[in-house]
């Protein structure tokens, strides 16, 4: 099962940290970087079907639209940073469309003392954050070959999410997806049914009332601008779906 995080959308200075023990974490897939840490025992992340030992004292850099997964070996104690790109502006061009041959790094102590208040300390400093992120990508490409992601990817269902994630907010069809993938709109329609137990316009409305959710949480913009912004023409269909999906209205929601 492949899971898509929609809470991730990458909003600017977007920092969520998450602390697991003995966990697991099925396939998943957002716009923002992903830190993971290993304080305690060991974990095995799989990155775009390849798998990675990450021991205590190691840390492994998700990047933007890779699918990773994570299950502990044994007992273990784990912490994970979602933070948006622009964190790692400058490195964010070359993020987007390459990937890191080996995302694994030990933490010397220094680093790893100015990773608690920098990451995962509440309302850690922009500044130290930004240091300290932009240290381990610096280790990182010291150490680790580049290679352009196109040469690596052919997942179809990565292919398929990836394309809802990048257009949803435009007018997309299942028709213009086959297209643009070289597949038949039958094949592709199928093919989602059993790989999501979606059909695309669920997939698609899912994206948006994620996205429009988040909107009415952060933001002060009227629900017609929100259902506009997140790709509905009219707001009755954004009512409709939204209530579908969350099982409240809007306005409700945006008052809870």
């Amino acid at each position: 099962m492949l899971m898509y995080e929609d809470c991730h959308f990458g909003e600017k200075r977007h920092l969520a940290c998450y602390h697991f023990s003995d966990f697991q974490v099925i396939a998943h897939l957002h716009r923002s970087y992903e830190f993971f840490y290993v304080e305690t025992g060991e974990a095995e992340v799989q990155r775009d079907g390849q798998r990675f030992r990450v021991k205590a004292g190691e840390a492994m850099l998700i990047l933007p639209y890779e699918v990773h997964a994570y299950e502990s070996c044994g007992p273990s104690r784990c912490h994970v940073a979602v933070f948006s790109p622009d964190y790692l502006h400058e490195f964010s061009g070359l993020a987007m469309k390459m990937s890191l041959a080996c995302p694994v790094i030990f933490l010397e102590p220094a680093l790893l003392a100015s990773m608690w208040p920098a990451v995962f300390e509440p309302e850690p400093n922009l500044y130290m954050t930004k240091a300290f992120l932009y240290s381990v990508v610096g280790k990182l490409t010291e150490r680790s070959a580049l290679f352009s992601r196109d040469e690596r990817r052919t997942d179809l269902l990565h292919s398929i999410l990836f394309y809802v994630q990048e257009h949803f907010l435009e007018e997309i069809s299942l028709g213009s997806m086959a297209a643009h993938l070289g597949y038949s709109r039958l094949y592709l329609s199928r093919y989602l049914n059993q790989a999501l137990k979606l059909s695309f316009t669920s997939l698609v409305n899912q994206h948006r009332i994620s996205y429009g959710a988040y909107l009415l949480k952060h933001t002060e913009d009227s629900i017609s601008t929100v259902a506009l912004s997140c790709g509905y023409t009219n707001i009755r269909s954004f009512n409709r779906s939204f209530k579908a999906i969350e099982g409240v209205t809007p306005k409700a929601y945006r008052e809870s």
